[in-house]
């Protein structure tokens, strides 16, 4: 009896100790896109573009990172790329118009880890409230590409932390 009632105590302090691991999610727009055609329905990221990529590989640094998000747009596989190749992780595709998919898949599959979503400046909001965060601003204009927001969740609380990285 003794025995079971050790077993038992035992799991409950390893599903408190899980419940209570923290999920933190990076949440940035992508980089500045290539506005020479605007025909282009899906342009490559500008110059500029390219160096805030590689100024978010810097912002984190030192940081692990389980999994990188991005929508399936030339623009956002370029702001994560440079993550990518050099943390050798590989990008997972997301439908940017299906927020609890993602949120699901993210606390579901890597509760407890490090992830970044890139995604683009209508959606990032709406993916923050999926999450059941409240954003400090209202709106990310498509002038806007410094915003960068970490969320960490934990035993279902998300708190919200809003910088910005790169150019203003």
């Amino acid at each position: 009896m003794k025995r079971i009632l050790f077993i038992f105590l035992i799991l409950i302090t390893i599903q408190s100790v899980q419940a209570q691991e923290t999920t933190r999610i990076w949440i940035v727009r992508h980089g500045e896109k290539d506005l020479t055609d605007p025909k282009e329905k899906d342009p490559e990221l500008s110059a500029e573009g390219k160096e805030r990529a590689e100024v978010l590989v810097k912002y984190l640094k030192g940081k692990k990172i389980d999994a990188l998000f991005s929508t399936d747009y030339k623009r956002t596989r370029g702001t994560l790329t440079p993550l990518a190749t050099q943390r050798n992780l590989d990008l997972k595709f997301y439908n940017s118009k299906e927020n609890t998919a993602l949120v699901d898949t993210i606390l579901n599959n890597y509760k407890g880890q490090n992830v970044v979503i890139c995604s683009h400046s209508n959606r990032i909001l709406g993916i923050i409230a999926a999450f059941g965060a409240v954003s400090p601003i209202k709106e990310i204009t498509e002038q806007e590409y410094s915003h960068l927001f970490l969320l960490e969740i934990k035993g279902g609380h998300a708190k919200l932390k809003h910088k910005h990285y790169g150019k203003l």
